[in-house]
């Protein structure tokens, strides 16, 4: 369960290389699957709630998300 005031990581994608290891603190929810987040700088981010890496799950690090890319 994601909760107010907590970090956590996005998840990943699955066939793209991402070396981003930031943590996001969880400010606020939106709606009943969005939450609002801000990295260490005090950047404001919106994420889908299954974006984040769940502490109850957390060998569940890739994302269903698919990205078609196109040449």
């Amino acid at each position: 369960m994601i909760e107010l005031g907590k970090k956590y990581k996005l998840k990943k994608i699955r066939g793209f290389e991402n070396s981003d290891n930031e943590y996001y603190k969880v400010i606020g929810f939106y709606n009943f699957d969005t939450v609002i987040c801000e990295n260490t700088c005090g950047e404001r981010f919106v994420f889908m709630e299954e974006f984040l890496i769940d502490p109850r799950k957390p060998d569940d690090i890739y994302s269903d998300l698919i990205l078609e890319r196109k040449e």
